[in-house]
């Protein structure tokens, strides 16, 4: 969707030097220049990404759990397309559960949410350059500055560079803050018209036939449309044909829809990021690895290491030598550690012995709870049915929702 409004944000004449860059204007980037720029303009910020953040923005299920997206930010009404009550699991025969959580979720306007965040960061200051590709961020110099060069060969300087350019950001190559993601997942979803929704229901699907090592959802989008997508799991990738599988879930599940356009995306789900922070440059986002591995939610996370980010900006713009510096950079990679990196290494972890669930124990575990009254449905009750027999789906009912 293209938000048809009057822009605010200020088109950057890329002049001079500025204080902090930040590379990549997703959840990660926006919420981190919210949280730096002011109407006085100190510090000097330029917002800069490859598109326009609203007319392209990255593609997912747009899809957030309530509690840890208003832990990131205080979201508009319009940013919010339909609250989610239930979920519906999906087993391989095609058993159901069906779960209602009272903390809820939302799907959300993503391209509305970043317009309306790229113009309040422009208004309150921020320099915005869209539609410019950052293809080098050199090394923290002598002068204590990082050179950011541009795809037409222009250069800005920045004291600090937050690096928010997506899982692939080869951004920081030679130094220890440099780490190509070990669990990189691929996914492939569609906007679908079909004839009905329910706009309050979003549908998980579990199979290795359905999606080897990964998922496929359902989230409602419009009242006659759906975002459908699969993920599958990094050690499946080269041998399954996510695009395929997608069809063919289509195909079964939604014969008379009609696909109004298709993406293809990659999912970080690893979290062995040692370092997320060095001299004038910080990670955060997806190139930071703060996708959750198990239910590859991302937004919330993305906003609230992108805030965390800029706060460590700030810190080390008045770190004065390389040590006070060193010191902030440790600050910022505990705090997220504290946040989510635990929780997120621990489900890494668990992640790969999911992988191994067969498909039997989904569908048994199916037709054991399916006998539970919907409003007995509990997670303490499901996990009390399921774990004396089987106990690697309880980590998966846990986080998926």
């Amino acid at each position: 969707m293209q938000v048809q409004r009057p822009s605010i944000y200020i088109v950057s004449t890329m002049n001079g030097a500025f204080d902090i860059v930040i590379i990549g204007a997703g959840p990660a980037g926006l919420a981190a220049a919210r949280q730096l720029v002011s109407p006085s303009g100190s510090p000097r910020v330029l917002l800069v990404d490859k598109s326009t953040p609203w007319k392209h923005p990255i593609p997912c299920a747009e899809g957030v759990f309530c509690p840890q997206f208003h832990q990131a930010i205080d979201p508009k009404e319009s940013w919010i397309r339909f609250t989610i009550d239930r979920a519906v699991f999906h087993s391989p025969n095609h058993s159901s559960l069906v779960y209602q959580d009272i903390n809820k979720g939302y799907i959300i306007d993503r391209a509305r949410m970043q317009k309306d965040l790229a113009d309040e960061c422009g208004h309150n200051g921020a320099e915005c350059a869209f539609e410019r590709q950052v293809t080098q961020v050199e090394k923290f110099g002598d002068d204590g500055t990082r050179r950011v060069t541009f795809g037409d060969g222009e250069c800005v300087s920045a004291r600090v560079v937050i690096d928010c350019s997506g899982p692939l950001s080869s951004l920081g190559r030679g130094e220890p803050i440099h780490c190509k993601p070990m669990d990189l997942e691929v996914a492939y979803l569609a906007h679908i018209r079909t004839s009905s929704v329910d706009t309050d229901t979003v549908h998980i699907h579990a199979g290795k036939d359905i999606a080897p090592g990964g998922y496929a959802w359902t989230f409602p989008r419009t009242r006659r449309s759906a975002n459908v997508g699969i993920i599958v799991g990094s050690p499946f990738r080269a041998k399954a044909n996510v695009r395929r599988l997608l069809e063919c879930f289509l195909k079964e599940h939604f014969p008379d829809s009609s696909v109004e356009q298709a993406f293809a995306g990659t999912i970080p789900c690893s979290y062995g990021r040692k370092t997320l922070a060095t001299y004038g440059l910080i990670k955060a986002g997806d190139a930071a690895s703060t996708v959750n591995p198990i239910s590859r939610a991302g937004i919330s996370e993305a906003m609230l290491s992108g805030s965390m980010a800029g706060t460590c900006a700030l810190a080390m713009l008045g770190a004065g030598t390389k040590k006070k510096m060193a010191a902030v950079c440790k600050e910022y990679e505990k705090a997220w550690y504290e946040k989510r990196g635990k929780r997120h290494a621990r489900l890494a972890k668990v992640k790969n012995s999911l992988a191994k669930v067969p498909d039997s124990d989904y569908n048994r575990a199916a037709e054991s709870l399916s006998t539970v009254p919907r409003k007995q449905l509990t997670m303490s009750r499901i996990f009390s049915v399921s774990l004396a027999r089987f106990p690697r789906l309880v980590w998966a009912l846990r986080h998926m929702m």
